[in-house]
């Protein structure tokens, strides 16, 4: 009797020894691609991949984990630096304030110094306290690690400067500042552009208000209130005045008690729509101030990019 081989079972095992080569080959080309990485590294990495994620309060937890168990790591001053960023991010500036002070203390020639001072003034500016922040400004002037650094804290002292509406001040730190005569030139002119915003008088518009309803929005430009507040007001007159006329006194006192309260409305209106309009011009001005000079982003910064500025004034 003969029998035949067959190569079928060998050609099942290598169909079959194939098949799981391509199903495993992602995994042993990507399992731990970290592999190579110190445990310290792989923390940062975590903390910082979380920050770039937008997941603040758990990039704070994981920087703080970073800095308890590795407080002489490699990446301590990077981490003492975006744990602030992070703090600022869940709208804590007191403690991103305090989080940074302390880093400062903790190593006085940190490459992230003036990051660290640059962020701890707007901080300070957000929570109002305005000539503090100039002052940390003024220190990266006067001891900042960088050119680049100086000048972005000398365009920030400006901006302070002419928000808080010290034209002259604000010149004659110009003078003094590290910048270029070209730029120099530049700042001049919003300078002048700042002093010369078109701003309505609020007096203006409520005495212009009190004397005819309606008259204060119109200087407002605001023709469309000015119609319907002058059209109220007058037909609460005419109603009053007719009830008088026809001995209904009650409701012409009813009616004058009513005009009395649009009366006095109109007038709050005209001055507080002056006040709106003044703040949104000088609100836009500064935006674009601060634009022109890369001091304002809507996104959170990386080291070496902190001087651009997150507006949230």
């Amino acid at each position: 009797m003969t029998f035949k081989t067959t190569t079928r079972p060998s050609k099942l095992r290598l169909f079959t020894s194939g098949l799981l080569l391509i199903v495993l080959l992602p995994s042993l080309v990507w399992a731990d691609p970290g592999g190579n990485q110190s445990a310290d590294e792989s923390q940062f990495a975590f903390a910082r991949h979380l920050f770039q994620h937008h997941d603040y309060f758990r990039a704070i937890t994981e920087f703080k984990r970073y800095l308890f168990l590795y407080p002489s790591g490699a990446k301590a001053d990077e981490a003492d630096y975006l744990l602030g960023e992070a703090l600022v991010q869940t709208k804590s500036p007191k403690e991103a304030i305090v989080q940074w002070e302390g880093a400062l203390k903790r190593n006085p020639s940190t490459s992230f110094k003036d990051e660290i001072q640059f962020k701890i003034g707007k901080a300070l500016w957000e929570l109002g306290q305005e000539d503090r922040a100039l002052s940390q400004w003024e220190n990266i002037i006067n001891e900042g690690l960088s050119s680049s650094s100086k000048a972005t804290a000398s365009r920030a002292v400006l901006w302070g400067l002419i928000k808080q509406k010290k034209y002259d001040q604000a010149r004659l730190k110009l003078k003094t500042f590290p910048l270029t005569a070209s730029e120099q030139g530049i700042h001049e002119t919003y300078f002048q552009k700042a002093e010369q915003l078109p701003l309505k008088s609020p007096i203006t518009a409520g005495t212009l208000a009190a004397l005819l309803p309606g008259a204060g929005h119109w200087y407002l430009d605001r023709h469309q209130d000015a119609l319907i507040a002058f059209s109220i007001n007058g037909l609460f007159i005419w109603g009053a005045v007719s009830s008088f006329q026809q001995g209904n006194t009650g409701l012409g006192v009813l009616l004058s008690f009513i005009e009395l309260a649009w009366y006095s409305g109109n007038i709050y209106s005209a001055v507080n729509t002056a006040h709106k309009i003044n703040r949104k011009q000088e609100t836009d001005f500064l935006e674009g101030y601060g634009i022109r000079f890369g001091l304002f982003s809507s996104t959170p910064t990386a080291p070496g990019l902190y001087m651009v500025w997150q507006h949230n004034f």
